[in-house]
């Protein structure tokens, strides 16, 4: 059993059924990415792991210990981080102030040295600290987002579309970042990310979803080199 673990989750949006009996397993110290088409629940999936979203039917696990019905702010406590893909940082705000509302629940000392911490792991960020987000690039905003997560100092991050609308250089940067933060201490990261080739290179294991529902699970290594895979879900056979 890996340190999260959701079965035959049931989620959806009023009348709207999303997630028809979904598992997965997620692998302490790994970075998971779950790919699919659009529409095939990846979001809502993320949501409902993190507290966003009951699920009808189902059962969620965490580190061994039942969170099916603990709300997002409790799973905050118990290890678990996200950065969604939209409004993920304030941009009224400056680096630093965002910090800060990343460990608002952190005693003084110990958020002056977990933001110190992020400007260790994000050198640009520091030269940037007191710059309001809104003047900032989406590569930058991104970046803030991931250290505005790691305040917490969480066991699990989980990182929704972490390149949308970013270049092939930044995002290759924002992966980069992303092997680097779970290479530290074996953090474990999942991962839902349209751009399934470069997130898979960077992960062990790969989750696909279609429809609402498990299509496929294993290394990514396997999703990566499997024709008949490549051709269905990432759109194009390997060359």
């Amino acid at each position: 059993m890996g340190i999260l673990t959701a079965e035959n989750l049931t989620v959806g949006y009023g009348d709207t059924e999303i997630l028809h009996g979904v598992s997965v397993d997620v692998a302490e110290g790994h970075i998971t990415t779950i790919i699919g088409p659009n529409g095939a629940g990846k979001s809502t999936l993320l949501k409902a792991l993190m507290g966003y979203l009951a699920p009808r039917t189902g059962q969620v696990h965490f580190d061994g210990a039942d969170i099916t019905h603990l709300p997002a702010h409790v799973r905050v406590t118990r290890g678990i981080a996200f950065v969604p893909q939209l409004d993920n940082v304030f941009p009224s705000l400056t680096v630093e102030e965002n910090l800060k509302m990343g460990g608002y629940t952190l005693e003084r000392p110990l958020l002056g040295q977990r933001i110190a911490l992020q400007y260790e792991r994000f050198p640009r960020l520091a030269e940037r600290r007191r710059q309001s987000v809104h003047t900032m690039s989406g590569g930058e905003r991104q970046m803030l987002a991931l250290a505005r997560a790691l305040m917490t100092d969480p066991r699990l991050l989980l990182l929704d579309e972490p390149t949308a609308a970013l270049s092939p250089r930044i995002a290759a940067e924002v992966f980069e970042k992303i092997k680097e933060i779970n290479a530290q201490g074996g953090r474990t990261i999942l991962i839902v990310e349209q751009n399934a080739e470069l997130s898979l290179r960077s992960s062990t294991f790969g989750i696909v979803l279609a429809d609402g529902r498990n299509a496929f699970e294993g290394p990514a290594g396997r999703i990566l080199t499997d024709e008949k895979i490549r051709e269905a879900y990432l759109g194009t056979a390997k060359s």
